[in-house]
């Protein structure tokens, strides 16, 4: 049993020096940059676009505009980068959802408000562990947060009437954006996937829950609230047309 605790603890310890930051494919030029003023080292595969070694730790870019870095120092290391990459960081309202095509539950849409600098952690809920964490993170570092929610039972409801998972959306979000919009927030409003014509305002990202950061704040705050629902219905409806 000793054994065992000693184990868990250094895994533990292995994860606490890990940090994550996440850029778009258009950052990745000024992010090598800054990184080949650091002791180059040899990448692994296909994915890593560029390493190197800083102070006490290693710092990977990848494909993706990930950047890992992995040390004792981490934290030191990752603020360092941050001076030095310079991404500006406006303010930014980011709106994401989940569920939509689910069997059961809630379907949420969220916004955060936020400026990005203050996020790069953050990214596709998908892609995210620790949601628990990263859902603290968006909490403790953004302007405000929107969560919209409809439990099964509504949903079925609504689409009885004749709506569906479309316009459903569509109110969604353009009840987020009119709330903004009264209270004169002028930030550019950045939306994940493909274009909605019934959406009024804002710029569609596909893939943008991955590709920006307060796009993937929101990706984190509509999972975490859809896992810790306790409506776990069926919706009588879900096999019908968006």
């Amino acid at each position: 049993m000793v054994k065992q605790k000693n184990y868990i603890a250094f895994q533990f310890n292995i994860y606490c020096m890990q940090k994550v930051l996440n850029f778009s494919s258009k950052e990745k030029e000024q992010i090598k940059k800054v990184l080949s003023k650091f002791e180059e080292k040899k990448t692994t595969n296909q994915f890593e676009e560029k390493r190197a070694i800083i102070d006490d730790s290693t710092v990977t870019l990848y494909s993706s505009g990930k950047l890992m870095i992995q040390g004792k120092d981490c934290e030191k290391i990752s603020e360092e980068l941050q001076r030095l990459i310079k991404i500006k960081s406006k303010t930014i309202v980011g709106i994401d959802e989940t569920g939509r095509g689910e069997k059961n539950g809630p379907f949420v849409v969220s916004a955060v408000l936020g400026e990005k600098g203050k996020l790069l952690e953050l990214r596709d809920s998908k892609k995210t562990r620790n949601l628990k964490e990263k859902n603290k993170i968006v909490t403790e570092n953004s302007k405000a947060q929107i969560i919209f929610s409809l439990n099964a039972e509504y949903i079925d409801e609504l689409r009885n009437k004749g709506e569906t998972m479309n316009s459903i959306e569509e109110k969604a979000v353009n009840s987020i954006t009119e709330f903004f919009d009264e209270i004169k927030e002028e930030s550019e409003v950045l939306i994940d996937g493909k274009k909605m014509n019934g959406i009024k305002k804002g710029t569609f990202l596909v893939k943008g829950d991955d590709l920006e950061p307060v796009i993937g704040a929101a990706s984190v705050i509509s999972k975490n609230f859809r896992e810790n629902s306790s409506d776990k219905k069926e919706r009588t409806s879900w096999k019908t047309k968006n």
